[in-house]
């Protein structure tokens, strides 16, 4: 009887049947095929009024796609059907029919039934659908279908189709400007984006699609992709959640001093496999993704697009500055020329303008080496003269300042020597923000250009570089860093020299019975010659011997012109040598002086070219480590210390992006009024108790010892006078305590 109710229930309850489809599919096949014709019914009639609301049929529809599997041959046109019903339907579709579908259509390709390639481009067109719960189901499975679909090699085939896809629907949300093309063309640049960050799609083709999106006439996709390529640079937030990091070693203590258990073995083999994850995050390198905009193909055409944008003044201010940003920071990474931009900045380089720092640090992101310093000139003077006067606060002057100093960071050239030393003199002002911007800037030009600083300004370090010409001053259209070979090279020579001390080596002559005893084998060549390992050393040393006949050689072919017009030997300088030439236009020379003094020319013009060669053959000719390197550094630190005490601070590394607090610079607090005071008082009052007796209050710390007896158990307190004074009580004072008592009780009720 049971089993015949059972069955009869079965075709109205589909989750019990779903049940023993899935552990006996055979035996139940007959009341599957009668649930697939209904369905079948039930859509035929479906698709004639598909805008009604069907609870039947997304129950089928749930039903079918748990037990597809079971039954591959009958069910095979079941997906087919769904995605034709969403392509013709999709927009008028009920809500709940719609999404009943999509999940079915989700957990057929979760289950390997459904490819992602017929999947996906329908899912991408669903975001059409004016449904902001489907659109966020339709985006997760996106991003993690994707994200699975590249996990163990890039499926290249799936991304170039949704590539392709997703730039059709940019496309077509430009040129059909409909609400339902913008939010799907939003959400593909959404996802592009999600999946750049995941490190899924990293590649040029998903950098130029959102590049493309930066052109959009919607406002959303346009702000999205820009936002994309300014904030590129930043650190992604990690998709595991920070675990609070045990403490090890007090785990351990504890457990020397306490029982051992294996629940306790557990737990600290588990702190130690954390703090071990922790570690290997800790030693990954930081991976930051400047390479989003190295990845642009024609990075001159998007900045003149993008600054093309600008200048139609279409967009709200806050987009205008973002745009304006990206376009600063691409002309400098890629050292683009657009001589446009820059009186474009200067137009809006005023105190009183709104997010005035941001105006400066895209005027800094936009310098480098190769602008002409004709188009800086004029901003940085625009600077000087808006921002570095009497009339404006301090902290004006300060930003001012700052960012004369990081223009000039990235071209020494875009100021002049008279503002310049005009700029310097705010060395002494009376506010500290000033002042050290200030000395900033008569820092960096003490390194670049100390020529252009007052001789009071110059310092020791640079004014005796001046004088013994080693310091080079950078001409435009070249870089700092173009030297024929790499600066203080000779230096590691001449310490790998000194610190060579054969003296206290023996010569070992027991080579045979080292051969003997399995050391060093000497290995014949192709002809049966042995390797001569020593003729780097002897070319070494003739090159050396060479080096100081050569030396000697110099020093007898260097003059000096006397008073009266004699030439005098010694060691010519590169200014003194700059002296023998005035004086030889200004006195009359006779043919042998002037012969000697050619030769003395002649003789110091070979040497500097000799030392460039050797210079640039040490350089090409020898691979350095990175011990090497750090050797390097240090011996350019100790020649440094030789002019002057103290390390010298180097030249300011030149990052991709120009921090917005660069510009501030150190600000000075200021002080509170009288309503920020009591705000931060308050502030400071909460969650606690406010001040004054505690009297009348319930809540106490502890309880009285009276009401502690009451409690206690009685052999603890049957010694106590209280207590034995109660049991010899006579019959009249305990008819008096009691009357007592009941007088209290009824005061108490009044």
């Amino acid at each position: 009887m049971g089993k015949r109710n059972r069955a009869a229930f079965l075709p109205t309850h589909l989750p019990q049947l779903q049940n023993l489809i899935k552990r006996d599919p055979k035996s139940y096949e007959a009341e599957f095929l009668q649930q697939w014709r209904h369905f079948q019914s039930t859509l035929s009639i479906f698709c004639l009024k598909p805008d009604e609301e069907s609870k039947e049929l997304c129950e089928l529809v749930t039903f079918m796609s748990q037990v597809t599997q079971c039954y591959p041959e009958i069910t095979k046109d079941f997906p087919q059907q769904l995605v034709d019903l969403l392509k013709e339907h999709c927009l008028v579709l009920h809500v709940d029919v719609r999404k009943s579908f999509v999940q079915a259509l989700i957990l057929l390709r979760n289950k390997g039934i459904v490819d992602n390639t017929l999947l996906l481009p329908l899912f991408f067109t669903l975001f059409k659908c004016k449904d902001k719960i489907l659109r966020e189901l339709l985006y997760s499975h996106i991003v993690n279908d994707i994200k699975n679909s590249n996990a163990k090699a890039k499926n290249n085939k799936l991304n170039k189709t949704l590539q392709s896809f997703m730039f059709t629907m940019l496309e077509s949300a430009v040129n059909g400007n409909s609400e339902e093309n913008a939010i799907a063309a939003k959400k593909s640049v959404d996802v592009c984006i999600d999946l750049y960050h995941k490190n899924v799609w990293n590649d040029a083709k998903t950098v130029n699609i959102i590049a493309e999106a930066c052109f959009s006439p919607i406002a959303k996709i346009s702000v999205t992709a820009v936002k994309f390529f300014l904030n590129s640079n930043e650190q992604q937030e990690e998709e595991e959640e920070d675990e609070d990091v045990p403490d090890l070693k007090k785990m351990q203590m504890a457990n020397q001093h306490s029982k051992k258990t294996k629940a306790k073995d557990r737990k600290l083999e588990a702190a130690k496999k954390k703090l071990k994850r922790k570690s290997k995050s800790k030693d990954k390198a930081e991976s930051f993704n400047f390479s989003a905009l190295h990845l642009i193909n024609d990075p001159q055409g998007f900045a003149e697009k993008l600054y093309s944008k600008l200048t139609t003044k279409e967009d709200r201010w806050e987009v205008r500055l973002m745009k304006m940003n990206l376009v600063s920071r691409i002309i400098g990474i890629h050292q683009l020329t657009i001589l446009g931009f820059y009186p474009l900045l200067i137009k809006y380089l005023q105190p009183s303008q709104r997010d005035v720092t941001i105006v400066l640090v895209c005027a800094a992101q936009a310098s480098h080496s190769l602008v002409p310093p004709d188009a800086l000139e004029p901003v940085v003077k625009a600077i000087a003269n808006n921002f570095v006067t009497d009339r404006v606060a301090n902290e004006v002057i300060a930003v001012g300042i700052n960012g004369v100093r990081e223009i000039c960071t990235r071209q020494p050239l875009a100021i002049d020597a008279t503002l310049l030393q005009d700029l310097a003199q705010y060395k002494t002002h009376r506010d500290k923000g000033v002042l050290m911007a200030a000395r900033s800037l008569i820092a960096l030009f003490r390194e670049l250009n100390p020529e252009m600083l007052a001789r009071k300004d110059r310092g020791k370090t640079a004014s005796i570089k001046l004088k013994d010409g080693s310091i080079r001053t950078v001409q435009f259209g070249e870089t700092s860093d173009n030297m024929d070979g790499l600066q203080g090279l000779e230096l590691l020579e001449q310490a790998e020299k000194e610190d060579e001390d054969w003296g206290e080596w023996e010569v070992d002559d027991s080579s045979d019975e080292s051969d003997e005893e399995g050391g060093w084998v000497d290995v014949p060549i192709d002809n049966d010659d042995y390797v001569n390992i020593n003729s780097d050393d002897e070319e070494q040393k003739d090159g050396t011997d060479k080096a100081e006949e050569d030396e000697q050689k110099k020093k007898r072919y260097q003059y000096k012109v006397g008073p009266n017009g004699e030439i005098k030997t010694r060691r010519i300088g590169k200014r003194q040598l700059k002296k023998m030439m005035e004086a030889e236009e200004q006195t009359e020379l006779t043919e042998e002086q002037r012969q000697k003094l050619a030769e003395a020319i002649q003789k110091r013009k070979e040497e500097e070219e000799q030392k460039r060669q050797a210079a640039l053959k040490l350089a090409t000719t020898r691979i350095l480590t990175p011990a090497d390197f750090a050797r390097l550094n240090e011996l350019k630190e100790s020649k440094e210390l030789e002019y002057v005490a103290g390390k010298k601070r180097g030249a300011t590394d030149l990052d991709e992006g120009v921090d917005e607090a660069t510009i501030l610079g150190p600000r000075k607090k200021a002080k509170q009024d009288y309503e920020q005071r009591m705000a931060s008082i308050q502030e400071g009052r909460e969650g606690r108790e406010k001040f004054g007796s505690r009297k009348g209050k319930k809540e106490r710390g502890s309880t009285t010892n009276r009401e502690k007896a009451r409690n206690k158990n009685f052999m603890m307190i049957a010694h106590k006078q209280s207590v034995l004074f109660k049991s010899k009580r006579s019959l009249f004072e305990k008819q008096k305590s009691l009357r007592a008592a009941i007088d209290k009780q009824k005061r108490l009720k009044h």
